[in-house]
């Protein structure tokens, strides 16, 4: 049975948080990305499409664009061409744009407040290591989870839940955050609270049709919604993170205070 999120008042104390889409700037060049090697293989294909398939693992995103099983040769090809223009992407950038604006701030800030922070990505883990890496923050997560960490790949719960253990707390005391459907799936049927962001991959609506609690326009609202003011909290000078969950988190936040009841049904 999928444990139901804890209740208003339940403090919230880590957060589940998506990579591409939600902390880093990458759909537009995924998208390109694939647009590039569809075409060399004379599969056109619809840029809208590719873009609402980001944050899905690529075997199965190109296994379905080109009508083959996940494990044919073919992809693990073009796998290999995606890794080297992916790379060649992130090589050619300013790290410093890699990271949607607010996001380094509200991270550390969200650290310094006494959050624990974990990663669940449908990139392999030490591909998402090498992009924390380079945005700088990768010291700020206790746990990165990829798609090869688990068995079941999202919308399954698996991986919030192999990250919450990880970062030592129930499920209730998590809230998931992410661009894609298939993260607030992940993240209600984990039994923990969930926060879509728009400027990734997936519409407000479909965010909410999916079961966002919230859906937010930028990284700073999300770390106001989930903490709330920040008067009478851990400082940067202070930061509580003695390695136990905070019970000062999220103080007087609008995620804690609302009723799981009031949420949209997926």
């Amino acid at each position: 049975m999928t444990p139901a999120p804890q209740g208003p008042g339940t403090p919230v104390a880590g957060l589940v948080l998506d990579l591409d889409g939600t902390l880093a700037d990458t759909p537009r060049a995924i998208t390109a990305i694939m647009l590039k090697i569809l075409a060399d293989r004379g599969v056109p294909t619809d840029e809208a499409v590719l873009r609402s398939m980001v944050g899905r693992p690529l075997e199965q995103n190109f296994a379905q664009l080109l009508g083959c099983a996940p494990d044919a040769p073919e992809i693990a090809s073009v796998l290999a061409a995606y890794r080297d223009l992916f790379r060649a992407h992130l090589e050619g950038i300013d790290p410093a744009a890699l990271a949607y604006p607010g996001v380094v701030e509200g991270l550390r800030r969200a650290r310094t407040r006494g959050l624990r922070l974990g990663l669940a990505t449908s990139k392999p883990r030490r591909a998402a290591e090498r992009m924390l890496a380079l945005m700088g923050v990768a010291d700020l997560f206790q746990v990165v989870a990829g798609d090869d960490s688990v068995r079941h790949s999202k919308p399954d719960p698996e991986m919030a839940r192999l990250v919450a253990d990880g970062l030592g707390l129930p499920p209730g005391r998590c809230v998931v955050v992410g661009d894609g459907v298939a993260d607030m799936a992940m993240g209600r049927a984990a039994g923990m609270r969930v926060v879509g962001v728009s400027y990734g991959a997936a519409t407000p609506a479909e965010l909410k049709a999916a079961g966002a609690e919230e859906v937010v326009d930028s990284f700073a609202a999300v770390l106001a919604l989930v903490t709330g003011p920040t008067a009478g909290g851990p400082t940067a000078d202070s930061p509580a993170d003695d390695g136990s969950p905070s019970d000062n988190s999220p103080y007087d936040s609008p995620l804690c205070n609302s009723s799981t009841d009031d949420r949209e049904s997926s």
